[in-house]
C-alpha cells in the first residue's frame, strides 16, 4: 500500500470489532500461527506488520517491560527504525503467558508471532478469514486458494486493512492525552509532520478542542443563569440591594 493512499485512511476500529477480531482469530488458526497475539500486539505497540513477524523471543525483556522493535530489510531498504517500546500491561501478560506446545519456554531464537517459532512472511490468508468471521460471514476459498466472489464482496465491504489497527493505536494514544512525540516514537516516524499527518491528529485536536469549549461554555452559561434567576419566595433583586445599604 502506498504511503499516501494509507495517510489518506481513516478507518477506525471499536472496541466491540477489536473484541470480534480476536475471538474469529482464535478460530482462524493456520499452521500454528497464533493471529490473536499479533492482532493484541498490533494495537498495542502500534507496530507495522513485518516489524511484528520480525520480532524474536531474544527481543523481549518482560523484566524491563520493554520490546525491541528492529527495522525491517526490504531489499537494500529499510522500513522505519530500531526503538526499544515499553509494553503494556495487556501486551506483557500475554507473553509471559506463552509457551511452546511442550508447555515450555520458547527458544530465544524463535519468532514471536511464528509458525511454531519459525518465520511467517504473510499472512494475508489468514487475516482475511479472521476478518470476514469477525463479521458473522463464513468464507469460502476456492481450489486455487481465493476467496469466493461472496466471501471477496463481504471483505471488500467491510474494509479493515491489518495497517489500520496501526492507526487505531495511534489514534487511542492522543485521544488519551499522550504527548505526539511520544506517539511519533512508539510509530517510528522520522518526524512530526508525518505523524500528524498519518493519524490526521490537528483535526483531531480541533474536535478534541470544540469539545472542551462546548463543556466549558455549558457550565458557564448554567452558572450565569443561576445567578440571574430569582429564587422563588424572595424579595425581588432591587429591593435586595436597599436592604444591603443599611
Amino acid at each position: 500500500m502506498k504511503r499516501t493512499t494509507i495517510a489518506q485512511r481513516r478507518r477506525r476500529v471499536s472496541p466491540d470489532e477489536e473484541k470480534a477480531l480476536i475471538e474469529a482469530a482464535r478460530e482462524s488458526v493456520l499452521g500454528g500461527l497464533r493471529l490473536q497475539w499479533l492482532i493484541i500486539a498490533a494495537i498495542e505497540t502500534a507496530c507495522r506488520v513485518g516489524e511484528l513477524l520480525a520480532l524474536q523471543w531474544a527481543d523481549v525483556d518482560l523484566t524491563k517491560h520493554t520490546l525491541l522493535v528492529r527495522a525491517v530489510e526490504r531489499g537494500a531498504k529499510k522500513t522505519g527504525r530500531s526503538r526499544r517500546l515499553p509494553m503494556s500491561a495487556r501486551l506483557q501478560a500475554v507473553l509471559a503467558m506463552a509457551t511452546d506446545p511442550a508447555g515450555r519456554t520458547h527458544p530465544v531464537s524463535d519468532y514471536i508471532f511464528g509458525q511454531f517459532g519459525q518465520r511467517v512472511r504473510d499472512i494475508k490468508k489468514a487475516w482475511e478469514t479472521c476478518v470476514v468471521r469477525a463479521h458473522s460471514h463464513a468464507p469460502v476459498w476456492t481450489t486455487g486458494n481465493k476467496l469466493s466472489a461472496e466471501s471477496r464482496e463481504a471483505l471488500h465491504a467491510i474494509d479493515l486493512h491489518f495497517h489500520d489497527l496501526r492507526h487505531e493505536a495511534g489514534c487511542r494514544w492522543l485521544e488519551a492525552g499522550w504527548p505526539i512525540h511520544h506517539v511519533q516514537e512508539m510509530l517510528g516516524h522520522a518526524n512530526l509532520s508525518q505523524t500528524s499527518t498519518y493519524l490526521h491528529a490537528t483535526e483531531l485536536g480541533l474536535h478534541e478542542s470544540m469539545a472542551r469549549f462546548d463543556t466549558s461554555r455549558g457550565q458557564s452559561v448554567a452558572k450565569r443563569a443561576s445567578i440571574d434567576r430569582p429564587t422563588h419566595g424572595h424579595a425581588p433583586a432591587t429591593e435586595a440591594r436597599k436592604d444591603q445599604l443599611h
